[in-house]
């Protein structure tokens, strides 16, 4: 088994004849995409991701291309001596591990994953294989978030006090995930109206239509201009821009990397976040002891070496 980083990130993986590559474009064989986030989409033909996944590729960065649904916990013979099969990683709508039986041995690539329930996505799926490839953004001491509960708190407490103070608390996430996380809080314990960007507004809508449950309102809208203009809301964009009404905005950013700080420009930072804390990191993988461990991105080498110190056989892939 050969694993390699792909030209754009990724990995590609050569066995047997069989090539596949993770979120990166594949040069021949398969492709696979994760999630719908910019930095893992893969284009090309041939490229297999989930349902949820090819729509928001398809809405939200309008792209085409060879995409192939995968369903969810099914195997799926892609040659021979190889068969995959798609697991719920919970970090956004439609995100996978990939888990291949490659002639009697397992693998699985992760992709982002998130091991906590939220208001929008079931926690990581249990996963039994032989060698693990884990994303470990957050794979470093210093980033073990609050519970949920608490982020979720504050956010809605500084929401109450921006608007009391007679400003438009409007705030800075992804176009997917957590703004539709953040739509959904506001949904369900405020009578606020969310006003949002386009980029958020085109994956919500997919969210909807995939049983997430989000009231929000286009920006651009006479309904939205209504909003901003008449009262009490809140607004969630993918960036800061210049909002249209005659009073102060206060910007928030929604990010685990919040746990350092606040940073420059913006009013507030929370660190609410789509991927596993490194406690998250940690448990999943000695709940699911894999023989072999690589670690890519963010933290891999100090976190591959806090695995070894635990036992594992843990490399950073580089």
């Amino acid at each position: 088994m050969l694993l390699r980083r792909g030209r754009d990130g990724g990995v590609v993986l050569s066995v047997k004849g069989f090539s596949a590559a993770f979120d990166t474009r594949p040069q021949k064989g398969l492709g696979f995409v994760s999630h719908a986030h910019s930095d893992h989409v893969a284009a090309g033909r041939n490229i297999l991701a989930t349902r949820e996944t090819i729509s928001l590729i398809r809405r939200v960065w309008q792209l085409s291309g060879g995409y192939k649904p995968i369903p969810y916990r099914q195997d799926i013979g892609l040659s021979d001596s190889v068969s995959v099969r798609a697991l719920n990683s919970g970090h956004v709508l439609g995100s996978a591990m990939f888990r291949l039986d490659i002639g009697g041995e397992s693998l699985v690539y992760t992709g982002d994953i998130n091991t906590v329930q939220t208001l929008t996505t079931n926690p990581a799926e249990p996963v039994d294989a032989d060698v693990f490839i884990i994303e470990t953004t957050y794979g470093h001491p210093d980033y073990v978030f609050p519970p949920r509960h608490e982020t979720e708190a504050w956010i809605l407490k500084w929401v109450s006090k921006t608007i009391a103070e007679g400003a438009l608390p409007a705030f800075k996430s992804y176009s997917i995930g957590k703004s539709q996380e953040l739509i959904k809080l506001f949904n369900t314990y405020t009578s606020l109206p969310v006003v949002v960007g386009k980029t958020v507004a085109n994956a919500s809508k997919t969210y909807v239509e995939n049983g997430v449950a989000l009231d929000f309102i286009r920006l651009g809208t006479k309904d939205a201009a209504e909003v901003l203009g008449g009262g009490e809301a809140v607004y969630i964009d993918s960036q800061v821009r210049s909002v249209p009404v005659h009073r102060r905005v206060k910007w928030a950013t929604v990010t685990g990397w919040a746990v350092r700080g606040c940073p420059e420009g913006f009013d507030a930072a929370f660190p609410l976040s789509s991927h596993a804390d490194y406690r998250g990191l940690l448990n999943y993988v000695e709940e699911n002891r894999p023989r072999k461990v690589y670690t890519i991105h963010g933290f891999s080498q100090l976190f591959a070496k806090t695995l070894r110190l635990r036992g594992f056989d843990a490399s950073p892939f580089t």
